[in-house]
């Protein structure tokens, strides 16, 4: 997929300025770069990702004064192929970003998806029973991801994962432009609820999902080891 598509489109519609959609085009290339890396470090391909040109914001309904910026989520969709697991990039953080901040929210989205593929590759449904119709997701971070140091090789990867993701996502300049160019200039942003931050999915597009026969080799490898 091509994952300029909707910044174009956004910007053909005047939703996003040419100057925005001209920054992300230039600055794509460290998002192919970060992706090039993590792919050599985990010896895995990267899973389908676009950047989005809507900004997705969280509030929390106890302290609705705190917004929460999403930057990016993995996203399991329907498609007419079947189910597809996307990685969805913010327009920001490709705008915004340093290298090494894009470098390392692919890596953490990276381990969302492996953490979803090895739900679905064990059919771990929420109620853990194959009778229950509908599997939810939610959008935020998971109760337990894989240890960076079991899925990648590369050393200064692992560091910088952990570094940039010691208290939720450590980049203060990305914070502050997103807010004072993106959020204050009311460039495009959704607001998601709670509930939106949930979707369902049919235990039957999971039980006919394939999937990569080496992700599944580390899957079962990783389980052998005593990942719980």
């Amino acid at each position: 997929m091509n994952p300029l598509l909707k910044v174009e489109e956004a910007e053909r519609s005047r939703r996003l300025p040419s100057f925005i959609s001209k920054k992300i085009k230039k600055r794509i290339k460290y998002v192919e770069d970060g992706v090039a890396k993590i792919e050599s470090a985990s010896g895995l391909k990267y899973p389908s990702y676009f950047i989005e040109p809507t900004l997705p914001l969280s509030s929390s309904q106890i302290e609705a004064y705190q917004v929460g910026v999403l930057y990016a989520r993995t996203i399991p969709i329907e498609t007419f192929s079947g189910l597809e697991i996307l990685v969805q990039l913010s327009a920001p953080l490709v705008a915004f970003g340093l290298k090494t901040t894009i470098r390392a929210v692919l890596a953490h989205e990276f381990l969302h998806y492996m953490e979803l593929m090895r739900r679905f590759n064990k059919l771990d449904i929420v109620s853990d029973s194959l009778s229950t119709s509908l599997f939810e997701s939610l959008y935020s971070d998971y109760e337990k991801l894989f240890e960076p140091k079991l899925i990648f090789k590369d050393r200064r990867l692992v560091k910088l994962i952990d570094e940039k993701f010691s208290n939720g996502l450590n980049d203060k300049k990305l914070h502050e432009k997103t807010l004072k160019e993106w959020i204050k200039k009311g460039l495009p942003t959704v607001n998601l609820s709670p509930d939106s931050n949930i979707i369902r999915v049919p235990v039957s597009l999971i039980l006919n999902m394939k999937i990569d026969p080496l992700l599944k080799l580390k899957l079962e490898e990783l389980e052998r080891k005593g990942y719980e």
